[in-house]
């Protein structure tokens, strides 16, 4: 009996033959896509690469794919964001649904499924609160749950700022507070890349917790604004 498959290289814009393109000069490596089965589900050529180079079809989505390789990033904490994001603009175009409108239905959900992982890779590594817990998760740890981590004076601060919350009286007074912690929050950024590293990972969760108060009381001020405005 002859093996047919379907033929998905018309309109694979550029990427027939290569796992790589290049965008304003930027030359972009596709990631490689790690399966149980390191063959094309259409062509069953051999191969680990997100779009087969034979047959230019989407392979089944990895949703174990590291985000940094995934967006051609080495693990680090320290990146840049026009770059990610140009990254993540390049990659996202390549699976989007709309260029797999008219494919097979398989490569229609491969593409759905590469393009939410594209989505959640990139929110998550664009913050770096939700990237130093990613990094954390890849060396098997996680972040603490309670205020273990942290000193009694920081604590006390953080008590200080929630006052200062609940008594402003004025979106100004909110303003100035929220642009005091976007600094801090800057600073315990860099920090964090001096951490990871040292592989100081002690020190990574406690800049973490610290980051996720800071957090939790910018929140706690968008909500104090948005009282004010409708009062």
């Amino acid at each position: 009996m002859r093996r047919t498959f379907a033929i998905c290289r018309t309109g694979f814009s550029g990427l027939r033959y290569a796992k790589t393109f290049k965008t304003h000069a930027v030359t972009y490596s596709l990631p490689t896509a790690r399966h149980a089965s390191s063959a094309c589900w259409n062509c069953q050529k051999l191969g680990k690469h997100m779009i087969c180079a034979e047959c230019g079809c989407l392979q089944d989505v990895d949703n174990s794919t590291n985000y940094f390789t995934l967006l051609n990033f080495p693990v680090k904490f320290s990146l840049q964001a026009p770059e990610l994001t140009q990254r993540f603009r390049q990659l996202q175009a390549q699976v989007h649904p709309d260029k797999y409108s008219n494919k097979t239905v398989r490569e229609q959900t491969n593409s759905a499924d590469w393009s939410s992982l594209v989505n959640k890779a990139y929110k998550t590594l664009s913050v770096p609160l939700e990237r130093g817990q990613y990094m954390l998760q890849l060396e098997g740890e996680q972040m603490p749950q309670d205020n273990s981590a942290l000193n009694a004076t920081f604590l006390m601060a953080m008590m200080e700022r929630n006052e200062e919350v609940e008594e402003a009286a004025d979106s100004d007074a909110l303003d100035k507070l929220s642009a005091q912690l976007s600094q801090e929050q800057e600073a315990k950024a860099q920090k964090l890349t001096a951490q990871f590293e040292a592989n100081d990972l002690a020190a990574v969760k406690q800049t973490l917790v610290e980051m996720k108060y800071l957090q939790s009381i910018q929140s706690s001020i968008k909500k104090k604004q948005q009282q004010l405005m409708s009062s």
